[in-house]
């Protein structure tokens, strides 16, 4: 892995890690002052929500990194392994259009969001949109690397 690379995994991670963190503070300050002080704090809830987010997609990546998505395999673990590696290609290939559309679909929601703000604080709710292209970006071309790896096991005939 390169220098730039560990670079981007550092702070995909610690926002991921932050992300969690505000969050967490966020919903429990939010039931402390609800059922301690019985005083309602509006934003937290939106605000740790926006967290949650951010949260979710930065950790799709790294389990994409990871390779720890939920897969079924038991019929793909049968396949020879040039077959294997074959039906692995295709499934890239779908993933990576799936993956662009998820991206394309980002974009438009920030573009769409850009004038509209959040209802509890001043901010643009194209925000909140940010972290779906962001992350799906690196889920493209981490499908993009396993893409490349499946196809050159094609072209070896050997294992993945």
């Amino acid at each position: 892995m390169t220098r730039a690379a560990r670079w981007m995994w550092f702070i995909v991670e610690q926002a991921a890690l932050a992300a969690f963190v505000c969050m967490l503070v966020l919903v429990s300050a939010q039931v402390f002052f609800r059922y301690v002080l019985e005083v309602s704090v509006p934003w937290t809830e939106e605000a740790a929500r926006w967290f949650y987010a951010y949260q979710i997609f930065l950790g799709c990546a790294i389990a994409a990194r990871e390779n720890v998505h939920l897969r079924a395999t038991f019929l793909l673990d049968r396949f020879p392994s040039r077959l294997k590696a074959a039906v692995e290609c295709c499934i890239a290939v779908a993933g990576m259009i799936f993956v662009g559309g998820i991206i394309w679909g980002g974009a438009v929601m920030i573009w769409a969001t850009s004038t509209v703000e959040a209802g509890s604080f001043a901010l643009s709710m194209s925000y909140l949109y940010v972290s779906i292209p962001v992350s799906f970006a690196i889920i493209f071309a981490l499908t993009a690397r396993d893409l490349a790896r499946h196809w050159q096991a094609v072209r070896r005939n050997t294992d993945t």
